[in-house]
């Protein structure tokens, strides 16, 4: 498990209510806890979170974003060097998307005993997907560390971007199964978000005196294809690797196949490696010839489409109710049909996921319908970045068809009183002018039922790319 919160893969403070003899940061930070004896205009200096001897009611807190989203297996409270001022109990709490104000915290430890100068584990049972911790303390004191350790839920720009992704990033779940040699530092370092802080924050092995040479396997985090090796050795200048050759597997069982062989790296630099595979991997195995280290390594490629919409399904079934509640009013704006669907998880599959929303839609009624055409911009109008992808066919509209369109709108919305709805995905603005024209002809009640099934076609869509799911 990889610990979500530390600062090396960004983890971030977000507030606490005091931090008076010692700054909240350092509950983050890789490094163990060390004892000085030091003191500032404040008192002994301690390495970690300390807060100032409560004389009210209440207890001190503090809130921090995971730089890793995901489930939390595990947490760790050291109290370390604190001996006579650490908390007598704890608790932690959790939330989904959102910031600090809005969010709605669920108790994921409820409060229990700590004690001086220990290292304290608990485990987690809950399954759902953290991005908010809440610390909280009874009722003061100081904590010298805290680990969140758990798996990672990668958000869908993660997971089905428009471009390439890191197949093997411990954003994504990427992990290292094995290594020749770990003397200096752990291979698990270069998979690390973000660039590489020193020489120290990556995989480094000892000098080689016989004819081998080092490698590491990783397991990837999104099986794909793979286009690129990014073999970053920044910092290693009398150090790095002088060459690297790469082989594939499609997983555990499976043999592996060469893809990169000998290709030369240069010393304190970004080096960029094509390969060229269209065979589905799950594993890597980088081999660095003769010896030395690596900064960070990335392997850039395409998620297979399968593995992809089981991240994706994972995330939607790990999601706390308010989140969900939010991806799904993106799909479909119907409070009723949202509500049906964040009660139905978790999903066994992609197609329970579709057959559900169907049968809820079907189930659903004019002021449903209704309220989820309120939820779309005009035909023609820029709207959130989800619409105006469907509506893409208007942006190289000429200035005439776009005047039409407002003022079919407007005549629409005089004369049925609710938004033009058009499943507007691959259709040109002339075509969907023409679709208003004729459906003005329409009865309301007749309109109102093509405009249901015009929003069918828009929700089934949009679920399958949430999903990350192709779209016909």
């Amino acid at each position: 498990m990889i610990d979500l919160v530390s600062e090396r893969v960004g983890g971030t403070v977000l507030a606490c209510n005091d931090e008076f003899f010692a700054e909240a940061s350092n509950l983050i930070s890789f490094d163990s806890p060390v004892a000085r004896d030091e003191y500032t205009d404040r008192g002994k200096w301690m390495d970690g979170w300390e807060t100032r001897r409560r004389r009210e009611p209440g207890h001190d807190w503090c809130v921090l974003s995971l730089g890793i989203p995901g489930r939390i297996r595990r947490v760790t409270v050291d109290t370390s060097h604190f001996t006579g001022n650490y908390p007598e109990e704890f608790s932690i709490e959790g939330a989904g998307e959102g910031v600090v104000e809005e969010a709605n915290w669920v108790e994921l430890i409820p409060r229990s005993r700590l004690q001086g100068d220990t290292v304290a584990v608990f485990d987690v049972p809950d399954e759902r997907r953290v991005e908010l911790v809440r610390l909280n303390i009874f009722p003061d004191g100081g904590v010298a560390r805290l680990r969140i350790e758990g798996d990672p839920i990668p958000g869908m720009q993660l997971v089905c971007p428009e471009g390439a992704v890191d197949l093997a990033g411990a954003a994504v779940g990427g992990e290292v199964v094995d290594a020749s040699d770990l003397h200096y530092s752990h291979p698990a370092n270069c998979l690390r978000p973000g660039p590489s802080a020193g020489m120290w924050d990556g995989w480094e092995t000892r000098r080689r005196r016989d004819e081998g040479h080092d490698w590491v396997a990783v397991r990837l985090g999104l099986p794909g294809v793979v286009e690129t090796l990014i073999v970053d050795t920044s910092h290693f200048k009398g150090n790095s690797p002088g060459w690297v050759s790469a082989e594939l597997s499609a997983d555990e069982e499976g043999g592996w196949r060469r893809v990169v062989d000998r290709a030369a790296v240069t010393a304190d630099r970004v080096n960029r490696i094509d390969v060229s595979d269209s065979s589905t991997a799950g594993l890597l195995r980088l081999s660095i010839h003769p010896d030395g280290g690596i900064a960070r390594l990335r392997v850039l490629g395409h998620v297979e489409p399968a593995a992809a919409m089981r991240r994706r399904l994972e995330y939607l079934n790990a999601m706390f109710d308010v989140p969900a509640v939010s991806f799904f009013t993106t799909v479909c704006a119907s409070t009723a049909w949202v509500d049906a669907m964040v009660t139905s998880r978790p999903f066994p599959d992609a197609a329970t996921v579709h057959a559900r929303a169907g049968v809820v839609f079907d189930g659903l009624g004019e002021a449903d319908w209704l309220e989820a055409f309120a939820a779309h911009p005009r035909i023609g109008e820029r709207g959130d970045a989800v619409a105006n992808r469907e509506q893409a066919g208007t942006a190289s509209a000429s200035r005439e068809t776009i005047r039409e369109l407002i003022e079919v709108n407007r005549a629409y919305e005089e004369k049925f009183g609710f938004t033009y709805i058009v499943y507007a995905t691959g259709k040109t603005a002339d075509e969907m002018l023409d679709m208003a024209r004729e459906r003005l002809g329409n009865p309301r009640g007749v309109e109102v039922a093509q405009a249901a099934e015009e929003q069918r076609k828009i929700t089934s869509t949009r679920l399958r790319r949430m999903l990350c799911q192709e779209v016909a």
